[in-house]
């Protein structure tokens, strides 16, 4: 075979070739370690980086864990995972903001070579909100990235990042870079995130944690204001009186709030009770209405309350509101009826037997001393209401002793031929009730 120079040529460029392709970098072949000389390399970084991050000597570690982030990236995602270790580690010990740049490259880089884009994103939030203290602009940074993932991936939060969404709008409010309806925001969407995962595990305490952390942070946020919420919800209320979504949505946030006196609440907790009729809901109402002393109002849904009920104990509690409703409005008789009723219920109602009582003083049943003798009944449901509800003794007691001095005088009742105290009588009128002869004492 004749050997020219060309074939010559042709040989070296040949051996070139192979030799830089026995020696090339992962990031430069796209493969875990790369090639040849560099193949090995990287291995040997690899396991000299690791043992003395396992032996917690960082900095050394780091010096051989820098030419496996270059050189092949792609090699292990444990690159990663111990590289944003050490340098948080780092970033703890000297407070230089340099190593937080660099937490960030790391994670941007895992998301290059290994995807999982929201999951890095949730990771470069929860470690700017760790590491950045009260810096506002690390924490703006921080609101973004997890705002971003709630956005487009919903499904990443899970207990721990809902509480930490939450936590990061807190603390952007507190540094006056976001506005209140930003938080309110992140409250809403951190708890539609949570809410279904306590629905389908209901005793999962990760998640009924969580809740109860995402409310804590709301309430103390200072951003749940009742002015603000009305402000933000009021309209959108008014435009979609039927979006029971919304409507429960804004009843949870004003409930939250502490802010169940607001107009707000009151029409998102009628507006519902049209959906969805309950005695606990109608009660609420029938309250409400009284606050506002909107009496026919309360005394309306407290009768749908009653008629709603089940629970025998239950219905006397409302029973007895509603008569102590009508007796405010001066029904009296009405107050009795539904006294009575209530104490029929429930047998130790003490307050009922009061409110009957008190809707007895001062009634005119006929001439003066028929409407003294009404007294002696009085006395009566005021002596049983103490006897049964211990609790009641003092206001009973009181009770007691003035309305005794309204009783008839022995001389006036001698003139109706009762001379005698402890005599069976019957007191006539709307009362129609049996009791005893006593005398007013002199």
């Amino acid at each position: 075979m004749k050997i020219t120079a060309r074939t010559i040529l042709t040989g070296a460029l040949l051996a070139a070739v192979t030799l830089t392709a026995s020696a090339q970098k992962g990031v430069e072949t796209g493969t875990p370690f790369g090639r040849g000389d560099d193949s090995l390399r990287c291995l040997r970084n690899t396991s000299l980086y690791s043992t003395y991050y396992d032996n917690k000597d960082y900095n050394m570690a780091v010096q051989f864990w820098r030419p496996v982030f270059n050189e092949c990236p792609g090699s292990s995602k444990n690159t990663y995972i111990k590289g944003e270790s050490m340098y948080k580690d780092f970033y703890r010990k000297s407070g230089n903001k340099a190593y937080i740049d660099t937490l960030m490259m790391i994670l941007d880089q895992r998301t290059r070579y290994f995807n999982e884009a929201p999951a890095n994103n949730l990771r470069k939030s929860i470690a700017l909100y760790e590491l950045g203290g009260n810096d506002p602009v690390l924490a703006k940074k921080s609101f973004d990235l997890i705002k971003e993932v709630v956005r487009t991936s919903p499904q990443s939060l899970d207990h721990t990042y809902s509480t930490l969404y939450m936590a990061v709008a807190a603390k952007c409010f507190s540094l006056n870079v976001i506005e209140s309806p930003e938080v309110i925001s992140a409250y809403t969407e951190a708890m539609s995130a949570i809410n279904p995962q306590i629905l389908n595990k209901p005793d999962d305490a990760r998640y009924l944690n969580a809740r109860k952390n995402i409310d804590a942070v709301f309430k103390s946020s200072g951003a749940a204001d009742c002015q603000s919420l009305e402000n933000i919800f009021t309209s959108g209320v008014d435009a979609n009186p039927a979006d029971t979504a919304l409507l429960r949505k804004v009843s949870t946030l004003l409930s939250e709030a502490g802010c169940k006196d607001s107009e707000l609440y009151f029409k998102v907790t009628t507006l519902l009770y049209d959906f969805e009729r309950t005695s606990a809901s109608a009660t609420q109402l029938a309250e409400m209405n009284m606050a506002r002393k909107k009496y026919t109002e309360a005394e309306k849904y407290y009768t749908e309350a009653i008629g709603l009920e089940t629970d025998p104990l239950t219905k006397s509690s409302l029973l007895t509101k509603l008569a102590t409703l009508e007796l405010t409005s001066d029904n009296k008789p009405a107050a009795r009826d539904f006294a009575k009723t209530a104490y029929s219920l429930d047998s130790k109602n003490g307050n009922a037997l009061f409110i009957i009582a008190e809707s007895y003083a001062g009634a005119r049943i006929g001439e003066s001393f028929d409407n003294q003798t009404v007294y002696w009944v009085v006395v009566d449901y005021l002596a049983r209401a103490r006897n049964t509800d211990p609790t009641l003794k003092e206001q009973a007691d009181e009770r007691i002793a003035i309305y005794s001095r309204l009783f008839p005088t022995k001389e006036e009742s001698f003139f109706r031929s009762l001379v005698d105290e402890g005599a069976s009588y019957q007191v006539g009128g709307w009362v129609n009730e049996t009791t005893t002869v006593r005398f007013r004492k002199e």
